[in-house]
């Protein structure tokens, strides 16, 4: 295995992936609730808050160091699809998933008459989980182009 000889594409798509599952074991959401003078706050990674899209980004931070590592042995050409196409489609699927988990934080089964002392925030994990499926999109494109 001569990893000096990876293609950027390949550097790129291991380090990301690498990083996205490192990535999920950090906080992703922060609950605060406080109700009169009692207040609490938790925070959850993405293994702790999503039931299918932790499922998603373990394939796609998996794959992307797969393919690295398969690139490394010169073995890209055993895969049955073409390792861009493969790392493009998960890293968008990936990011496209994240980012709606940006923009729509989940916020569980939060009874109607409890969810006015609840507080779901954002933390780092899932900014930077977005930047590491785009990562994994992007080496895609390099990939295919190689």
């Amino acid at each position: 295995m001569d990893a000096s000889q990876l293609s950027t594409g390949a550097k790129v798509a291991g380090g990301a992936g690498l990083a996205l599952l490192i990535i999920m074991f950090l906080p992703w959401y922060e609950v605060s609730a406080s109700f009169g003078n009692i207040s609490a706050s938790d925070s959850g990674n993405a293994w702790q808050v999503f039931s299918f899209i932790d499922i998603v980004l373990f394939i796609t931070g998996v794959v992307a160091v797969g393919v690295a590592v398969a690139a490394a042995q010169n073995k890209l050409g055993a895969l049955p699809v073409p390792a861009g196409q493969l790392v493009l489609g998960l890293g968008a699927l990936a990011t496209l998933l994240v980012l709606f988990r940006i923009l729509s934080v989940p916020d569980g089964d939060i009874p109607d008459g409890l969810d006015d002392g609840i507080d779901i925030g954002r933390k780092i994990g899932v900014f930077l989980g977005f930047f590491a499926s785009a990562a994994i999109a992007y080496a895609g494109t390099l990939l295919a182009k190689e």
